[in-house]
């Protein structure tokens, strides 16, 4: 199963407004099924997902549910959006969706990887 998400660590603001996590201070995204979640102005509340052992093994989503911007919560192996708040629709943990009302995945950030650090766009 999916490990819960946890608050990312080493994570800096580059010059260029670029977000640069430091892997090896995120043990979580050392095993596939990996999240941490992060807070980035430009785009809000991000996740990390490890979805392979590749050194670009990964997705970055955004959070903010494509069909009426709730934030998702982490459940059952992937993303809910809140019933309480949002509408219920559910995304696979890199974010591809399962169930509507929402009619695309959570948005991909683009990225780069290498064995020590991800960059995020």
């Amino acid at each position: 199963g999916a490990v819960p998400a946890v608050a990312a660590s080493g994570v800096k603001t580059l010059a260029n407004g670029k977000t640069e996590v430091n892997l090896s201070s995120n043990t979580t995204l050392g095993s596939v099924g990996g999240v941490v979640e992060l807070n980035i102005k430009k785009y809000g509340k991000v996740a990390v997902v490890r979805t392979s052992k590749s050194v670009k093994g990964f997705s970055v989503i955004n959070l903010s549910c494509p069909h009426a911007g709730v934030i998702v919560k982490q459940q059952s192996g992937g993303w809910v959006c809140p019933p309480s708040r949002g509408h219920g629709s559910e995304f696979a943990l890199n974010g591809n969706l399962k169930v509507g009302p929402a009619t695309s995945a959570l948005k991909p950030i683009k990225f780069t990887a290498t064995a020590k650090k991800l960059t995020i766009n």
